[in-house]
């Protein structure tokens, strides 16, 4: 039973979903929703607990948490759920842990001592066996167990794990009345790598459905806990409006509510100021645009402003005057530029288009100047004009001590 009272509980979703896996014909199911939208917490606090309740082992594994080492989290996952206990939502694996080997794997019993950080790179074959026996002894054997891999195309992004989609292709197909998988993803193009091309192992491996995106009803529950909790509310449709300008994002809101009850007196509006530039400060939106290059930087800004028809001469000849360079800039860098903002988890692509992956970060890089995404941020002595500094910034909704260097080039590491 969740007892989180800011907890806005999907038990429909969660048992249709369950139903689905248990009773239905779909043996996997992927379900996409934009990052911070909700997917962990449908898992971990609503299908999980359902699950377990109705008689399934549920086992969860993200590999956000721990992207270098995907087998170490599986593995680590899988052991802790043959300890016993009740459904935790998963732990990160310790520094060093012990893997049981039984008999039925290498004809006799050894026990060996694992460091998850000698897994990074290609996974080891007898590894992969043993990520196999651990599949088969999680397996239900009355009620299917019910997997539930978060942002899974986390795995797409690493050549070396090829071998371990693989073999988890295998094994889940050897148990398939056994085991039933859930794979969520916030990228459409990485979810589109691991289960739509053609060559891939996962290919219609799994159903696809989306995480319904929240609704009034999810504002109405935080306004009625804080009515409660602080026994005061501020106007329901201050709320309904302020959600709507966050872009629907339950992440965002519940910032901005934490903020309205720590601060009695402060205007919605204002609080929605306030939950704006701490956004830019958390999620480091100066630091990502400083650690991309100005023509990352051009794109990015077109994509957050409408622009689509980014490989036409116009916009590719207009681009490279820009940034100082023989015009016009050829087709395939600017899907370079593309294809890093993507792996950066900053672009992505649905029904073809491409745009931004964060609205919100798309609405900073709207406040922006057109000049700032071009050559006036790329020259060094962008850097120590005061004069330039001060024209490149968004005009409000960002953190004061960022107006002044936000554009500047640097080579600051970008940061999700």
């Amino acid at each position: 039973m969740n007892k989180d009272p800011w907890h806005f509980q999907r038990q429909d979703l969660a048992a249709s979903v369950l139903a689905l896996l248990a009773d239905g014909p779909a043996q996997a199911l992927t379900m996409f929703a934009p990052r911070r939208a909700g997917k962990t917490e449908f898992l971990l606090k609503d299908l999980g607990p359902l699950a377990q309740k109705k008689g399934h082992r549920a086992i969860y594994a993200s590999f956000w948490q721990s992207p270098l080492s995907p087998l170490a989290t599986l593995l680590h996952e899988l052991e802790a759920s043959l300890q016993g206990g009740a459904f935790d939502g998963g732990a990160r694996p310790p520094a060093v842990w012990k893997l049981r080997f039984s008999g039925e794997l290498l004809g006799a019993k050894a026990e060996m001592e694992i460091d998850p950080s000698i897994l990074h790179g290609k996974p080891p074959t007898d590894l992969l066996l043993y990520l196999d026996h651990l599949l088969h002894r999680v397996s239900g054997k009355h009620r299917p167990t019910i997997l539930m891999f978060d942002e899974v195309q986390e795995l797409a992004r690493d050549r070396n794990n090829a071998p371990l989609v693989a073999a988890l292709r295998t094994s889940l197909d050897r148990r398939s009345d056994a085991l039933r998988t859930v794979f969520t993803g916030s990228s459409q193009a990485g979810l589109k790598a691991m289960f739509g091309a053609r060559e891939a192992p996962f290919f219609h491996f799994a159903t696809p459905v989306d995480l319904p995106s929240l609704d009034e009803e999810f504002v109405d529950h935080l306004f009625r806990t804080f009515k409660k909790i602080a026994r005061r509310a501020p106007q329901r449709c201050e709320l309904l409006s302020a959600f709507d300008q966050l872009h629907r994002n339950p992440y965002f809101f519940r910032a901005l509510v934490e903020t309205l009850l720590l601060n009695p007196h402060l205007a919605v509006a204002e609080g929605l100021e306030q939950v704006r530039g701490r956004l830019v400060d958390e999620l480091g939106y100066p630091n990502t645009w400083l650690g991309i290059n100005p023509l990352q930087r051009a794109v990015a800004w077109a994509l957050a402003n409408g622009r689509r028809n980014l490989f036409s001469r116009s916009f590719r000849e207009t681009t490279g005057r820009e940034l100082g360079e023989a015009v016009p800039l050829s087709s395939s860098r600017i899907q370079a530029a593309l294809r890093k903002l993507e792996r950066l988890g900053l672009a992505d692509r649905e029904a073809g288009d491409w745009a931004l992956a964060d609205p919100e970060f798309e609405a900073w890089v709207q406040r922006l100047p057109y000049s700032c995404s071009g050559s006036q941020v790329a020259s060094s002595g962008s850097r120590n004009s005061s004069a330039s500094r001060s024209s490149c910034r968004p005009t409000k909704g960002i953190a004061p001590r960022y107006r002044s260097r936000v554009l500047t080039s640097g080579g600051a590491t970008p940061r999700r």
